[in-house]
């Protein structure tokens, strides 16, 4: 009996041992295997708070690489997927235009093409925002390019903003800082009695001149003509979006349109400018200094009320774009 008992509890230390031995085994197999989150075998008693505090940092680890590498994977998967020209080719423009004041665009199913257009210019088209909103050096202003693309076959005219924002990226190495900043501005909004505007009758596929317009794609040309009186605008086929650009030229804050109002309208106002400093002089049309005096025109914001529409200064949070790097020569086509 004697013994019996004592290869009994040899036999059963033996035993316990190998069991442990064999959890640490399949505690370590866990570790590396694709199912380490399911908790198939269950630790020895004896060494379940030892497994648990080691086991929860490392799940831990695990869980936020997951999550970095699911991240880093959407950014490069979203940088891929912005639209982007076939081909393009960037050339200076003529140093002594006849008009400075001219920014060209057209598009059709294939191609684009941006005339006379400056840096700031290009920013305003690809990031769909106004002058007043990009800061940068001031070759930005001045330095004017002739820009030729390619579109890819099954883009968008829509989508011409991204592309150009691509080409920016490539061939300028544009970086831009966002910010947003609370603006002195002109409200442009609905009045009292309701908008009065009507549609406008002329199809706007029947120009044959186009400009850079607000959405950063092709919009009829608008007209202006100073008089004695003030300053006169006109426009066929415009957004308001379109036209308010064309009457922040003349105020001292820049006019935003707020109306929510969508569409294509004939515009035609008369006002007392309150600055023509977004005018070049060369284009300027002088008053007639022998003709009699004459009555001044109303104020815009009177002008706007024929259209049931209000004017109403105001600060707004606006967005604000900062060139933080940009290459005066682009890189070769």
């Amino acid at each position: 009996m004697g013994n019996e008992n004592a290869v009994g509890k040899d036999r059963q230390r033996h035993n316990s041992g190998r069991s442990r031995h064999s959890c640490r085994r399949l505690s370590i197999r866990l570790w590396g295997s694709q199912s380490w989150l399911q908790p198939a075998f269950q630790p020895a008693r004896n060494n379940r708070d030892a497994d648990t505090s080691v086991k929860m940092p490392d799940m831990k680890s695990r869980i936020a690489f997951s999550c970095f590498i699911s991240f880093s994977l959407a950014l490069a998967q979203q940088a891929t997927d912005k639209p982007a020209f076939e081909v393009a080719s960037i050339k200076p423009s003529d140093p002594n235009p006849s008009s400075t004041m001219w920014i060209g665009m057209s598009a059709d199913s294939g191609m684009v093409h941006y005339t006379n257009i400056t840096l700031k210019d290009c920013i305003r088209a690809a990031y769909r925002v106004r002058d007043f909103q990009i800061q940068g050096p001031d070759w930005i202003n001045t330095a004017r390019f002739e820009i030729t693309a390619k579109r890819g076959p099954g883009t968008r005219l829509d989508q011409i903003p991204e592309m150009l924002q691509s080409l920016l990226a490539e061939r300028f190495k544009l970086t831009l800082r966002h910010d947003t900043k609370d603006q002195s501005v002109y409200a442009l909004m609905i009045g009292k009695s309701g908008p009065k505007l009507k549609a406008s009758q002329t199809p706007p596929d029947t120009q044959t001149i186009t400009a850079v317009g607000p959405d950063g794609q092709p919009r009829p040309p608008m007209m202006f003509q100073i008089l004695p009186s003030g300053v006169h605008l006109f426009a066929r086929s415009t957004s308001l979006a379109s036209f308010v650009e064309l009457m922040s030229r003349f105020t001292e804050r820049p006019v935003v349109d707020m109306t929510g109002i969508a569409g294509l309208y004939d515009l035609d106002l008369t006002f007392a400018a309150e600055t023509t400093r977004g005018v070049s002089t060369g284009n300027l049309v002088g008053p007639d200094t022998t003709a009699a005096s004459v009555e001044p025109a109303q104020t815009m914001f009177d002008a706007v009320q024929q259209y049931g529409l209000k004017l109403e200064a105001r600060k707004a949070p606006m967005e604000l774009l900062a060139v933080t790097h940009a290459e005066k020569t682009p890189t070769e086509n």
